[in-house]
């Protein structure tokens, strides 16, 4: 509330004056606010409710993250308190803009302000959980690496941060799967983009091609049939599937071994290492030899 507003306020308040003025200001600022919070508040409910799946992996992540895994935390349980808070915010609302109508309607304005000074304190609380939790679940998610298969370009307990909001996996992106369709029930894996929907892949020897460019030198047969279902020497890439490797492709669990990653799998791209901070910096696009 503005510094002016609320001086008018105390005023008649305090005073026992109830000037049509401050009436004004009291709807404005605590009935449409309140109205407003709600509908705010409701938006992201129904977002967060028809995001369920994803936003619950977003959250074991982050609780991953913030704990550094000492503490295993059901996928779906940070998510359920988020939820917890919103309603609790959007009850609030709902009940402070009901009686906010009646007591303005009675002239009760000490009432309603002294109400709302108690609300706009618990919200301001509030509202550091919402912002912080908006980010990491809606925009950009702190992330822990976690083993070997992305050296040298990351190393074990590198800490990062992912960005999923709107995103959509482009070759040589660094990006983070659902690792549950392919081996690693209730992880996540952190893999290179190598190939996407149409491009063309061609196996010469040992050597694999993605569109006239060597990805890997040392492919095997089996690989090859891993990745394509197929022994044909060409094989185009499908619709909404992707070619994962990790950058120590001698040690990494990928799609040479389960093959394509379905898009709607892919959670997010890795956008920047903050920690250790003496790597802090973006991913490069290219894999850093030993």
């Amino acid at each position: 509330m503005k510094k002016y507003n609320k001086k008018i306020i105390d005023k008649a308040v305090n005073d026992n004056i109830f000037l049509a003025d401050a009436q004004k200001l009291i709807f404005k600022e605590v009935i449409f606010d309140s109205i407003f919070r709600f509908l705010f508040i409701t938006l992201f409910l129904i977002y967060s409710l028809l995001n369920r799946t994803n936003l619950a992996k977003l959250s074991q992540m982050t609780a991953d993250t913030i704990l550094n895994h000492e503490v295993v935390i059901n996928p779906e349980a940070y998510y359920f308190v988020w939820m917890i808070v919103l309603l609790a915010l959007l009850l609030i609302a709902l009940i402070l803009a009901i009686n906010g109508i009646i007591f303005i309607k009675n002239n009760y304005l000490k009432k309603i302000y002294k109400a709302y000074k108690i609300y706009d304190l618990v919200i301001f609380i509030a509202s550091i959980f919402v912002i912080i939790n908006f980010i990491i679940m809606y925009i950009i998610t702190p992330v822990t690496i976690d083993g070997i298969s992305m050296e040298n370009s990351f190393y074990n307990e590198d800490k990062v941060l992912l960005w999923h909001f709107g995103y959509v996996a482009e070759n040589d992106d660094v990006v983070v799967i659902d690792a549950s369709n392919y081996g690693g029930e209730g992880s996540f894996y952190v893999k290179r983009v190598v190939a996407s929907p149409n491009d063309k892949l061609t196996k010469l020897g040992t050597y694999l091609y993605v569109n006239e460019t060597v990805v890997d030198k040392n492919i095997t047969l089996s690989e090859w049939f891993s990745i394509t279902d197929t022994f044909d020497s060409s094989f185009n890439m499908p619709e909404g599937k992707y070619l994962l490797f990790g950058d120590n492709r001698r040690h990494s669990t990928d799609s040479r071994y389960f093959g394509l990653v379905d898009s709607k799998d892919i959670i997010g791209e890795v956008i920047l290492r903050y920690y250790p901070f003496n790597r802090f910096g973006i991913p490069d696009k290219i894999i850093k030899e030993e």
